[in-house]
């Protein structure tokens, strides 16, 4: 499969004075293209989509966003050569890196050996030096924000950070950050500084050293409630990392380390632990990611469209089908620096790649449902039983999913309160130290329990609340709270289970999967999968699905606990030390559709049978819903998620839409957030 995707009807073929030859990635603020100067410059052409152009406000910020980002220079940062932010349309053109995302290389590859990852670190406190000795503050640090070329890392995406002598260049209101990144400061006081980049990098630091974030995994308002008030799991950190990192991740940024202080002390790190601090032939990197790299840099790319009557460039090379080496080879002769996103890998891709070439077609024209004005710091927390459940920083609000009313408003006791989730008629959210039980249709409150900020999810079936906290699952009664039944086990429960009137199907952080009965807590079966069980059991017709570690989906027996089947596609073979994991499955009219490395697979239920295959060219994809023959999941990207359709019956791509940072799908209905507002769109058209 091609890392880019080819151009679309409708797509631009000049931006500027830079001949467009594929798409990059789309999100919500536009789609993003490579493009190609007259003199073979490549560059990615971010396009901004023509209703954000049309908000004089929305201009004026991408104005002064683009000035921002012109200032930042350095070997590891990635610039901006050119922008209209007045043209029709407005775009920005950055340079471009023949590489992958720090996001990808983890999830596809796995934890990185100490060496590669204090030279990352010194290189990424390098970069944030010259962004901060700019004047300005990333605000966003993340992996996916972190490109890694053969040559070292490069830090991206400055359209969104913060110049510390002026205004605000964000949206009012709206709190720029990624849940399990986002430094506490900015989640609790909407205040950011270089100190907020530094507590970014000790967490990006974590992540690469072992393959997990140091605030867990979970709903993003969940993860921001561990920024804020939780201590970080610093579990298979190499100890030569862990001083440093520990300061980092200070709750208080006056405390963390400066990042002067840091370029020099990881540096230091870095050559006692054995890395020259050269970044050369990819060396510094874990082999099999430096071989995804230099895959990626001799990819060729797409053929260049034909020029129309239209372009003033005639240098485009008609179809010839050069290569990323032939493009670096001839910039690096003439002394230009190549650095961008390799977007195809960050965000979106092309079709899928088992020899099909789906013609894509036009996104539908969407039915607007309803639309509400979403108040400062509120955003889109989850969609449950008609109910669409918004999360303030000190509120939860719920609307009907139908007609967007709002039902109630609730303030909770603190400054800092989270949706935990919805079910049974029950609706729960959680502060610094409970969780508290609500009645869903009205928000009134029901009971609470103290958890000191544990914040699992709880579940309610037949009248009865279940909630899990480390080795303990615990039963309770919805109406009142009170206790029926306590059971521990003898190994941490994983937040990733799922109950039934009569079973709790239960994982830990292994390859086991127990069904205890809701009416006593006792144990009715166990079954060993042989990998770490990896998503959530999801139950229909009899059989429990689940994924594993090794990029194996199981069918096992409610009643018995046998194995009904297992299915892996023949020839695609996912090696459990580097893969990524896999996704929630979905069953659908006698289909399951199931995620795991990449690829969205669908397999029959009865006997495992594998139906279709589709690589859409992102690792971090989630399923979201199948209705009327469409089945639909998002990436993930750094430019915003991007919602793709497929076809249920053959695995046909359909088509993909940018649609802003928070989206998801419900009961047939699309919720997403743009400009200030919540959006319910009809989903199929």
């Amino acid at each position: 499969m091609g890392a880019f995707a080819p151009l679309q009807a409708g797509d631009p073929r000049q931006v500027g004075r830079y001949r467009i030859v594929g798409r990059l990635g789309r999100g919500g603020m536009g789609v993003v293209y490579l493009g190609l100067s007259s003199s073979g410059r490549a560059v990615a052409v971010k396009v901004v989509r023509a209703v954000l152009a049309d908000d004089p406000g929305f201009r004026q910020r991408f104005f002064r966003e683009v000035e921002a980002a012109r200032k930042v220079t350095g070997v590891f940062t990635a610039a901006v050569v050119d922008a209209e932010p007045e043209g029709r349309p407005a775009w920005l053109a950055t340079t471009y890196v023949p590489g992958v995302s720090l996001e990808s290389a983890v999830s596809g590859y796995g934890a990185w050996p100490a060496r590669s990852v204090m030279a990352l670190g010194a290189a990424l406190a390098e970069a944030l030096d010259a962004v901060h000795g700019a004047d300005l503050v990333h605000r966003d640090l993340k992996p996916s924000n972190v490109l890694l070329a053969a040559d070292g890392p490069r830090v991206i995406d400055f359209g969104i950070s913060l110049a510390a002598e002026a205004t605000k260049l964000t949206e009012s209101g709206v709190v720029i950050g990624t849940p399990g990144f986002i430094s506490p400061e900015q989640l609790v006081h909407d205040t950011a500084s270089a100190a907020s980049d530094v507590f970014a990098l000790g967490a990006i630091l974590v992540y690469t050293a072992t393959g997990s974030t140091p605030f867990g995994s979970g709903h993003g308002h969940a993860l921001n409630y561990r920024v804020a008030h939780l201590d970080p799991d610093l579990t298979g950190l190499p100890p030569e990392l862990s001083d440093v990192v520990e300061r980092c991740l200070d709750k208080d940024p006056a405390r963390r380390p400066t990042v002067p202080h840091l370029v020099e002390e990881l540096a230091g790190v870095s050559e006692a632990a054995g890395a020259d601090g050269l970044f050369t032939e990819a060396d510094w990197l874990p082999g099999p990611v430096a071989a995804e790299i230099i895959r990626v840099r001799d990819e060729p790319l797409p053929p260049l469209p034909p020029p129309s009557d239209s372009d003033s460039d005639s240098d485009s090379g008609g179809g010839s089908r050069a290569t990323r080496r032939r493009i670096l080879t001839g910039l690096a002769g003439a002394g230009l620096v190549t650095l961008v996103a390799m977007t195809a890998l960050l965000s979106g891709g092309p079709p899928g790649d088992d020899g099909r070439d789906d013609a894509p077609r036009r996104a539908p024209a969407r039915r607007e449902l309803w639309s509400y004005a979403l108040g400062e710091g509120t955003t889109l927390s989850m969609v449950v039983d008609g109910v669409v459940y918004l999360d303030g920083k000190d509120t939860v609000q719920a609307l009907a999913a139908g007609s967007g009313e709002e039902l109630w408003n609730r303030r909770g006791p603190s400054d800092f309160i989270t949706v935990l989730g919805a079910s049974d008629g029950m609706a729960y959210y959680g502060d610094k130290e409970y969780v508290y039980a609500l009645k869903a249709d009205s928000g009134s409150e029901l009971w609470k329990i103290k958890d000191g900020g544990a914040h699992p999810t709880p579940r309610g079936v037949g009248g009865k609340t279940y909630l899990s906290h480390a080795a303990s699952l615990y039963a309770l009664e919805s109406a009142t709270g009170q206790s029926i039944w306590t059971k521990k086990f003898d190994a941490s429960l994983r937040d990733a289970w799922t109950i039934t009137e009569k079973v709790v199907y239960l994982t830990r952080h292994d390859d086991t999967l127990r069904a205890v009965s809701t009416g006593t807590g006792d144990t009715s079966w166990e079954f060993k999968a042989g990998s770490e069980i990896t998503s959530s059991p999801v139950v229909a017709g009899g059989s429990v699905y689940f994924g594993s570690k090794d990029g194996t989906l199981h069918a096992v027996d409610t009643a018995t606990g046998r194995e009904t089947w297992r299915a892996r596609f023949d020839g695609e073979l996912w090696d459990p030390a580097v893969a990524g994991g896999a996704g929630d499955p979905i069953v659908a009219d006698g289909v399951v559709y199931f995620e795991n490395d990449g690829y969205v697979c669908a397999f029959t239920a009865d006997t495992g049978r594998p139906l279709w295959r589709y690589k859409p060219g992102k690792k971090d994809v989630e399923l979201l819903s199948v209705a009327g023959g469409i089945v639909q999941f998002v990436d993930n990207g750094r430019y915003g998620r991007t919602v793709h359709s497929l076809d249920t019956g053959s695995g046909a791509f359909l088509w993909d839409e940018g649609l802003g940072v928070n989206a998801t799908v419900a009961g047939g209905t699309l919720y997403f957030e743009d400009a200030g507002r919540l959006h319910a769109v009809s989903a199929t058209g």
